[in-house]
């Protein structure tokens, strides 16, 4: 009988609750708390989505009253459209050698200290994919600050409020009637309106949020005016830094999302149902995480015994579902 990869390179219980256990250097990631996540029966399958015109009424010239008797009004309608998708395999492994392990005198296991590190490359690759997604200009409409404001938002008399609160009319329309609930920032453009006279102002000089000499905003002062002003529920800062460097080169760190870009759009609300055959229906949003299998992790020797191996891997995809439901502003700062 052939042997499956879990004969092989079983998963191990406590590595895998380490790896999907947060901790403090995680704070910064925000890809999980982005998108909807639709657990999947397969790796592929097929997207059956509503048009979302459909929910607009019964159109011109229907009459909906009806006489005692008489038959109901047929509404129709548009079809629905269709997409495919199929997650992919991540993995990540790092291996030690087993004379480190019976010499080490680390507190707890050489593995779970592989296994914590193998989690985080995963984690900052999977941040990465869901920042070439919502920030790639491919795949959501998209301008520049100065094209669709007429200016950045670190200019002189710039204001953001006002800007943010026109976009978000622009995306309401795009989506026929459906407001955004989905606004991701730069951590330059976040950092900016902390600074900017008229954020501060809807802030109050009495909050606790500002800070005496250099006016600026704390983090949760900013986050609540932008949520009182914009009505949007679920605002993020893209702030993860990372590495890309190869292994003995000189570092090469940087911001994972684009510092002067803005997200906004629709990612909740799709009332996805998975069926029987493993296709998904549902409403349409800006984009989904199709989740074949989540983070877990195991550990095996090399065929000589001279190494132990931890491996972490999770099969899923980041699916860019409708472009006119989000769109990405660039060059929002100088």
């Amino acid at each position: 009988m052939a042997s499956s990869y879990t004969n092989l390179h079983p998963v191990d219980e406590i590595l895998s609750n380490l790896v999907v256990e947060t901790v403090p250097s995680d704070s910064s990631l925000i890809a999980d708390q982005i998108f909807e996540t639709i657990k999947i029966p397969e790796r592929s399958g097929t997207l059956l989505l509503e048009e979302t015109r459909n929910f607009m009424g019964a159109g011109a010239g229907l009459d909906l009253e009806r006489a005692p008797g008489s038959s109901r009004t047929t509404i129709g309608g548009f079809d629905r459209t269709s997409q495919t998708f199929k997650a992919l395999i991540y993995s990540a492994s790092d291996s030690i050698a087993m004379e480190d392990i019976l010499d080490s005198q680390y507190p707890g296991s050489e593995e779970a200290r592989i296994a914590k590190k193998v989690a985080r490359v995963m984690k900052l690759a999977k941040e990465k994919r869901a920042a070439d997604l919502l920030f790639g200009t491919s795949n959501f409409n998209n301008d520049s600050a100065a094209n669709e404001f007429g200016g950045e938002f670190d200019d002189a008399n710039a204001e953001p409020l006002s800007d943010l609160y026109d976009l978000k009319n622009t995306v309401f329309e795009a989506a026929h009637g459906i407001n955004p609930d989905t606004l991701i920032l730069g951590h330059k453009v976040f950092r900016t309106l902390a600074k900017n006279p008229e954020v501060r102002g809807f802030a109050g000089t009495s909050s606790a949020g500002l800070a005496s000499g250099s006016r600026i905003l704390a983090n949760e002062a900013v986050m609540q005016v932008l949520k009182d002003v914009l009505g949007i529920p679920n605002i993020y800062v893209g702030s993860a830094r990372q590495d890309t460097a190869v292994p003995g080169a000189t570092s090469s760190e940087g911001f994972i999302w684009a510092q002067d870009s803005l997200f906004m759009g629709i990612l909740k609300g799709s009332d996805s149902i998975v069926q029987k055959s493993g296709n998904v229906k549902g409403m349409p949003v800006a984009a989904l995480n199709f989740e074949f299998s989540g983070m877990v992790a195991g550990q095996y020797d090399s065929l000589d015994r001279t190494r132990r191996y931890v491996y972490a891997e999770e099969v899923q995809k980041y699916h860019a579902v409708d472009s006119t439901l989000g769109r990405i502003i660039t060059t929002v700062v100088n």
